[in-house]
């Protein structure tokens, strides 16, 4: 028999509004009610909130490397639970781990290790492999190692996919070097998000590709990107102008806070994704990391390649992504859950299951309190991260 528990008052951020004083009944991994206190099943595990906390839909960070000293190409289970239980804490419930450059061996090893220990790790879930390289432009390449990038190819993309036991869901490649487009047709077919990305495209062909349907993505959008000329738009103003997603780093070291003003003006609150991009540094302090087998020093949250200028990820986490948007844009609670958990999990065809607060949907959400800090959040039914923020009553063993 499935478990049942309940939990509130809180306000519950739901995709069309938000329920005030309300309590959610959680059976299994789903959630199968909403309701007042006095419509509570009897006899059923009760986590007692406030009723000013919120309870937001789980965040999809679908392009993070690493956290708090583990990094995705490690290749390991302890480093892939590392950092499932590290973005537990900032209210994400589901992740792709993401890649980098590196030799076809090592990122072959790594997305076997991805796939053999998704279902192992105890804090955020593994909804698969983000490819960040190595089918990109070494004159966008950014913080990847130049040594191994390789022009995008569906011979090398379908042998890791295979090593992946097909869990690559999102792969970032510079279109403008697919020649034929065949890798970008190839991923469309298969069911695969294309993302340009570390891409020194032009205008005019980045909205041939658009036009296509051919990339539904754009990988940290502005960065590792040709820029915007008043003579060659590029690739850019392709993407502003098109329906493609774009992933936002609002970390205001990535892109400044008024640029993200210009672009969510331009493109609304369907098409951003907020990422956090971020490396093994994250909650540590500051020193020098490793990336991918490059160097890299962290000076207050800032990361820059050792010896260059070059932004090498970040050490941001979603909820302060979510807190900078809120702050700098005066977002909505509704609107930042689209852009923190809807959007990514229409993208990436996880819709049906996570992505909002609904009946019949799995129970991935975060409970944030007064200062908007996570106090706790649960994935799939289950309680993964909790500060010390409720009180219990009847059946503890839920929990």
């Amino acid at each position: 028999m499935e478990k049942t528990w309940c939990i509130g008052p809180l306000q519950i951020v739901r995709e069309l509004r938000i329920e005030e004083d309300c309590y959610a009944v959680i059976e299994g991994k789903k959630i199968v009610r909403f309701c007042k206190k006095d419509e509570l099943p009897e006899q059923t595990g009760l986590v007692e909130t406030k009723a000013a906390y919120k309870m937001m839909p789980g965040m999809i960070d679908q392009h993070i490397h690493g956290m708090s000293g583990a990094d995705v190409m490690d290749g390991t289970e302890s480093s892939l639970n590392t950092i499932s239980k590290a973005l537990a804490k900032y209210g994400v419930t589901t992740f792709l781990a993401t890649t980098m450059t590196a030799s076809e061996t090592q990122i072959e090893h790594v997305v076997q290790s991805i796939a053999n220990t998704k279902n192992n790790v105890r804090g955020a879930k593994i909804a698969g492999i983000h490819l960040e390289g190595p089918f990109i432009n070494p004159i966008q390449k950014g913080a990847q190692s130049d040594q191994f990038i390789i022009k995008p190819s569906v011979e090398i993309f379908d042998h890791l996919n295979e090593s992946s036991q097909n869990e690559i869901k999102l792969t970032t490649l510079a279109a403008e070097l697919d020649e034929g487009h065949k890798l970008a047709a190839y991923l469309k077919n298969k069911g695969i998000v294309a993302s340009i990305g570390h891409s020194d495209a032009k205008y005019a062909e980045t909205k041939a590709l658009l036009e296509q349907q051919l990339i539904q993505n754009a990988t940290h959008f502005c960065n590792g990107m040709r820029p915007i000329h008043h003579r060659e738009p590029g690739l850019q103003v392709a993407l502003l102008q098109s329906e493609c997603m774009l992933e936002i780093i609002a970390d205001g070291f990535h892109i400044h806070p008024d640029m993200i003003r210009l672009i969510y003006g331009t493109i609304g609150e369907d098409r951003m994704i907020l990422v956090s991009d971020s490396m093994r540094a994250t909650e540590l302090a500051d020193g020098i990391y490793d990336l991918g087998g490059q160097q890299v020093r962290v000076e207050e949250g800032l990361c820059k390649l050792v010896g260059s200028d070059a932004l090498a990820g970040s050490t941001l986490n979603l909820n302060r992504s979510r807190k900078n948007m809120k702050e700098w844009l005066g977002l909505s609670d509704m609107t930042l859950a689209k852009l923190t958990s809807t959007n990514s999990a229409k993208l990436l065809g996880l819709f049906e299951n996570k992505g909002s607060i609904e009946i019949g949907k799995d129970a991935d959400f975060y409970i944030i309190n007064e200062n908007e800090d996570v106090v706790l959040t649960v994935s799939e039914g289950e309680i993964i991260y909790e500060n010390i923020c409720a009180k219990r009553r009847v059946g503890d063993e839920f929990h």
